[in-house]
């Protein structure tokens, strides 16, 4: 790679507009090099689909939108003078979120975790800003207390069973530093109407597998109804066995309450699924003197049962 042509580097865009951005990741699919910056790499599209459902520019226009999320919460002034410095993308996969917040973050301040080591190897290697780390879940991660000001998790929670939702929620909390942001999505209640709906001659291979659930649907509403949580262990091939991955919904009363003895407080909870398949959390990490949030007290108030 010449002088003229290098990778991509914060400094190279953290002034550039964010639709305008967005779009420069979404022509980096078919222009790698633009400007003579290099843009981060794709796996193939069967590992895109594999991983998010979707490849290329719809992959990243769904990032993106989540993106757009995120940047809405980082005005938060709590968040704005934080004494974390990095960014953490957990659950990485092949770095599909990660890519959009070099606009944001050097690269020397930011990390990938995943417990895939085929994506940590590919992320590594693909003109990916930032250092990408295997991570084995019930191991804590090897970082610092408050060593980060945003973490962010798009489509993980969506499929821990109740221990290790627990666990990684508390154990993010611990890595993220006082008004940071905790930015991520979980399935919502409605994803058992979902199921319901499924049907086994669907053409779409991941929507007949589900309907093969369907009569664990009324168990599945019971463990929502009583513990806030329910989770279906389907599993999801190498690395994802079904004792640590599966469908996982989950009330919003639920993930104040988890997040509260870590200091952590709910300040958004978007479930519109006009704009996400998912819905879409932002939680605050409070100063150590710190009190509960207004939006988490209201959604104590107006969830539900947990």
């Amino acid at each position: 790679m010449t002088d003229a042509v290098r990778p991509l580097a914060h400094e190279d865009i953290r002034g550039v507009e964010l639709d305008a951005w967005i779009a420069r990741l979404k022509r980096s699919v078919a222009e790698r090099v633009q400007d003579g910056r290099v843009f981060p790499d794709f796996p193939s599209a069967e590992v895109q689909r594999q991983f998010v459902g979707s490849a290329y520019e719809d992959a990243l226009d769904e990032a993106g939108k989540f993106y757009a999320f995120a940047q809405e919460s980082m005005v938060d002034k709590a968040y704005k003078r934080s004494p974390g410095k990095g960014y953490l993308d957990f659950g990485c996969g092949w770095g599909r979120i990660a890519r959009f917040f070099l606009r944001d973050f050097s690269s020397e301040n930011m990390v990938g975790v995943d417990i895939d080591p085929d994506m940590v190897a590919f992320c590594a290697g693909a003109n990916l800003p930032g250092q990408f780390e295997t991570i084995a879940n019930g191991q804590p991660l090897a970082f610092d207390d408050g060593s980060f000001r945003l973490i962010t998790a798009y489509s993980v929670f969506t499929h821990l069973p109740p221990h290790l939702f627990r666990a990684w929620l508390a154990e993010l909390l611990r890595v993220l530093a006082p008004g940071g942001l905790l930015v991520f999505t979980v399935e919502p209640p409605r994803f058992l109407d979902f199921l319901e709906a499924t049907d086994v001659n669907s053409p779409n291979a991941w929507l007949a597998a589900l309907s093969v659930y369907k009569d664990l649907l009324p168990g599945l509403r019971e463990d929502l109804s009583r513990e806030g949580i329910a989770y279906l262990p389907s599993g999801g091939g190498a690395y994802r066995e079904r004792d640590v991955y599966g469908e996982t919904v989950v009330t919003a009363k639920f993930v104040a309450k988890e997040a509260a003895p870590h200091d952590g407080e709910v300040v958004r909870y978007v479930d519109d699924p006009a704009q996400f398949w998912q819905a879409a959390v932002v939680i605050r990490k409070r100063p150590p003197a710190g009190r509960g949030g207004l939006l988490s007290r209201l959604l104590a108030g107006l969830t539900g049962k947990a």
